[in-house]
């Protein structure tokens, strides 16, 4: 029998101290329609949160997946899903990664980040889109 007990403990045995992206799946219908149950999502612990981003965050003891919005100088989780609560960040937080992937079972993976060959930046995109073929 495993010493860990829950799947917070595990993850953070496992990625917690890693730098490199890592897959989770996404539970309940927080995040949909965007995201839907179940559907696997890559977090990128080095792509700096921001603005709209989609981001895993570790606050008062638990673990959310939702976009972060900064309004003014107050910082909140919002659910996609206008079903649940918005959450308010009050005092320390921890941004544990950034959402650059998501496949669903039977569907190309769609990415949220795109490399914008103007500028050599990557752009954020709101809605996933399907990585396009180099040439």
């Amino acid at each position: 029998m495993s010493d860990i007990d829950t799947p917070q403990e595990l993850f953070e045995t496992n990625c917690a101290i890693n730098s490199e992206p890592f897959a989770l799946q996404n539970l309940g219908s927080y995040m949909e329609p965007e995201f839907s149950e179940n559907c696997i999502v890559i977090i990128d612990p080095g792509m700096p949160v921001h603005n709209r981003a989609y981001a895993v965050v570790r606050y008062q003891n638990d673990m959310y997946f939702r976009q972060y919005i900064e309004r003014g100088g107050d910082k909140f989780l919002i659910p996609l899903n206008t079903q649940h609560d918005e959450i308010q960040l009050n005092g320390e937080f921890e941004v544990v990664g950034c959402v650059v992937q998501q496949k669903q079972r039977k569907q190309k993976p769609l990415h949220y980040y795109h490399l914008n060959q103007a500028t050599k930046s990557m752009d954020f995109s709101i809605s996933g889109k399907i990585k396009a073929k180099e040439e």
